[in-house]
């Protein structure tokens, strides 16, 4: 996906609200159908441990929504909000993973509910690691903001750390992405255990780079 000028961002957008606006169309139609509880929560072994009450499908279905108003519209209380003009591609691509992704979810969880579906966790984990993995590939975009991206102490206090974190950062992204999705097919825990322990290495590392070279900065001054 590439959007070369504000134009083609706007067209995406209608693409995305009328995405939106026929997921809940659907949910409205399937939700007579529906039991009185659906699943809204999996085990790390694929299992649900838990039920909501049916109406809960409606706030799954206006989550994307919600979610891509807030993308639309925060920046412009971001008081480096001319940034975005920068990063404007990688910004829009990323909002509107987010979105698709939470659609997904969305209407997995009305196909779990009906049992068309039966390896909730292979799903989820497989289009949260597509998500990491696009993310992180557009991440050393985003220029200097408070609204999106890696937001640390030492990234918002310097734009040259901010800059660093974020090229390095998205390598790492990327790659636990592509380690859920290749781990998905695992069943069971193993999967989940890998991710968590990538993750949790990938945020200490991180947290640890960017401080390092804020410290590297203010010895420079």
């Amino acid at each position: 996906m590439i959007l070369k000028t504000r134009s083609d961002i706007m067209k995406h957008n209608k693409w995305i609200w009328l995405l939106i606006v026929l997921s809940f169309i659907g949910t409205i139609i399937v939700f007579p159908f529906l039991p009185e509880q659906i699943p809204t929560n999996w085990g790390i072994n694929g299992e649900i441990n838990d039920y909501s009450s049916k109406y809960m499908i409606f706030f799954l279905a206006a989550l994307p929504a919600m979610i891509y108003l807030l993308m639309l519209y925060g920046p412009k209380l971001d008081p480096k909000k001319e940034n975005y003009k920068k990063h404007s591609k990688a910004y829009s691509i990323i909002s509107i993973s987010t979105v698709l992704t939470l659609v997904a979810i969305h209407w997995l969880t009305v196909l779990a509910t009906f049992n068309i579906i039966k390896h909730m966790d292979f799903f989820i984990k497989l289009i949260i690691g597509i998500l990491f993995a696009v993310m992180g590939n557009y991440m050393s975009q985003l220029r200097f903001n408070y609204f999106v991206g890696i937001r640390l102490p030492w990234t918002l206090a310097s734009e040259k750390v901010w800059k660093k974190t974020h090229r390095i950062g998205g390598i790492g992204f990327m790659l636990v992405g592509i380690i859920l999705v290749c781990t998905s097919f695992i069943r069971g825990s193993l999967s989940f255990i890998i991710f968590m322990t990538a993750l949790s290495i990938l945020i200490i590392f991180i947290m640890a780079y960017a401080y390092i070279e804020y410290q590297k900065e203010l010895k420079t001054k």
